[in-house]
């Protein structure tokens, strides 16, 4: 029950993604990096994105929850995305990006797993992205869904 409902909201998300007009004018694929930090499912996070060629990026992220007692002290992510042309003109713009990296958690029971990943950042200012992400953990041992939104300071 719980895959079909998860296959659902990506095959939703892959739809309104190819309803997106990406051709219909002179767009660029987001130039820029950032340093960030949010909230997610995991807790606290620290995020940003690093660009190492066009259209490709990394996106690192750990979060923890400050309970050091439990097993699951810190969560990591790194995963190479797959930025989509700019929707939007300006400073008022969304990327959106899908890709694919480890993730895992580090402490009493650390372990690594292989994660889907989609979101996109807005940018609001010249300065200053919001982002907002989804994770997929097909073979953990959690639930394998998760979520992060931020607020990155670009560079």
């Amino acid at each position: 029950m719980k895959f079909s409902r998860l296959s659902a909201t990506f095959a939703v998300a892959a739809a309104a993604l190819l309803a997106v007009p990406f051709g219909a004018q002179a767009q660029e694929a987001p130039n820029y990096n950032y340093v960030g930090i949010g909230g997610g499912d995991n807790g606290f996070v620290v995020n940003g994105k690093i660009s190492v060629a066009d259209n490709v990026s990394i996106r690192p992220e750990i979060a923890t929850d400050f309970n050091f007692g439990d097993s699951e002290d810190v969560s990591y992510l790194v995963p190479v995305t797959y930025d989509f042309n700019t929707i939007g003109n300006g400073r008022t713009a969304f990327n959106p990006f899908l890709g694919a990296g480890v993730s895992g958690d580090i402490g009493n029971d650390s372990n690594i797993d292989f994660s889907l990943v989609a979101g996109s950042d807005y940018r609001f200012a010249d300065r200053y992205v919001a982002n907002a992400s989804v994770n997929y953990t097909p073979f953990g041992n959690n639930d394998g869904v998760g979520f992060t939104v931020g607020v990155g300071r670009t560079f």
